[in-house]
């Protein structure tokens, strides 16, 4: 017997869920926020909302440091930007902070503020720790992250360091606002058997003849009991066909195979290569429910020379790859809309396997089972 039953619909549209979600996953895993390469300059920073929690990544002196993204005064953003370069000052009443988030000056301090030694000192950032794995930056919010081996393999950071070396300079960046919880998207992506019938002329005449037909799954594979957490993220490859153009041979490419890579990362990152020429980051970033922000971080291989077609370059695959992902977002809309308390749940078969390896290890974080 393979089959096994999904997560109840419940967990999909209910707010409470969602809340839980919030703090016992996003706010406890190492989650993914952006590139190395874009905070290689003094003072570069990113921000991002990780379970709701706004947070800024700074480059002080080449070290990333990770703070909430609310002043220690009246809890207005720091950096309003996605993306900039600038100190780590509040545009409300000036207020400046150093590199361990401690206050460094404010303007009209002794005229205004009247704040005792010991005042004083309680005014610091909030801070969250950094790991970069390779060119890719991960933050946790938890006081106490739990060691990042435990969420990713040493085989699979070696990998991503490997890969994520390639990457060059600048990257383009798009948000795709969907209907649906983010889940399903993760789940999505698990699953190849949707390949030929979503993407039939987008995705599936890229894949080398054979490359389509997944190994035969035996009638007596027992189901999914035990997992780890580290088991849900994962690496993939598949053979693909690459159209060749002019600019490939002006990039350091990663490997040698016209493949595509495929980079599973727990709890919501897809990050995949064609053929080592080009990267993209789909992040499925939950906003509420039956809300999920799909970000695209997309770059090219380092260049080896100027590349003057370099933005038409990114423009023309992220075109690309958004219309593939316009397809999923027309199923999991629907799929979305058709929850609802008390319905039916997912029937798993052989294949589905990760999928049930996703589940158990949800209901591990959310504190339903041991």
């Amino acid at each position: 017997m393979t089959m096994y039953l999904g997560l109840p619909q419940s967990d999909y549209i209910d707010p409470s869920v969602f809340a839980r979600e919030q703090t016992h996953i996003l706010r406890k895993l190492w989650i993914f926020v952006g590139l190395r390469t874009l905070l290689a300059e003094p003072d570069s920073f990113l921000t991002r909302s990780i379970g709701g929690v706004p947070i800024v990544v700074q480059n002080f002196d080449g070290e990333l440091r990770a703070f909430r993204n609310q002043c220690a005064h009246r809890q207005a953003p720091l950096q309003l930007e996605e993306y900039g370069q600038r100190k780590l000052t509040c545009r409300y009443h000036g207020w400046t902070f150093d590199g361990a988030g401690q206050v460094r000056g404010m303007p009209g301090e002794h005229r205004l503020y009247h704040y005792s030694e010991a005042e004083r000192a309680q005014l610091c950032l909030d801070r969250f720790a950094v790991q970069c794995i390779g060119n890719l930056v991960f933050v946790n919010l938890d006081a106490h992250p739990l060691p990042i081996e435990e969420q990713f393999s040493d085989e699979l950071r070696g990998q991503l360091a490997q890969i994520s070396g390639h990457f060059g300079s600048q990257a383009i960046h798009a948000v795709m606002p969907s209907a649906y919880n983010w889940k399903l998207n993760f789940e999505n992506v698990l699953d190849y058997n949707h390949v030929p019938f979503v993407h039939p002329q987008t995705f599936r005449p890229l894949m080398q003849k054979g490359a389509e037909h997944e190994p035969h799954i035996p009638t007596d594979t027992p189901p999914v009991q035990t997992t780890a957490l580290r088991e849900l993220s994962f690496a993939g490859k598949t053979p693909l066909k690459i159209q060749p153009w002019p600019w490939h041979a002006l990039v350091d490419r990663f490997g040698n195979e016209d493949a595509y890579y495929n980079y599973f990362l727990y709890p919501n990152v897809n990050f995949i290569s064609v053929g080592g020429y080009v990267f993209l980051i789909q992040q499925f970033d939950p906003i509420a429910p039956d809300r999920t922000d799909v970000r695209f971080t997309l770059a090219t291989a380092r260049p080896t020379q100027r590349i003057p077609a370099l933005p038409a370059i990114f423009w023309g695959h992220l075109k690309g790859e958004k219309r593939v992902l316009d397809e999923d977002k027309v199923i999991l809309e629907a799929l979305q809309r058709g929850l609802h308390a008390g319905g039916p749940v997912a029937r798993h078969g052989a294949y589905e396997s990760q999928l049930r390896r996703v589940a158990l290890v949800y209901e591990q974080l959310m504190g339903r089972s041991a």
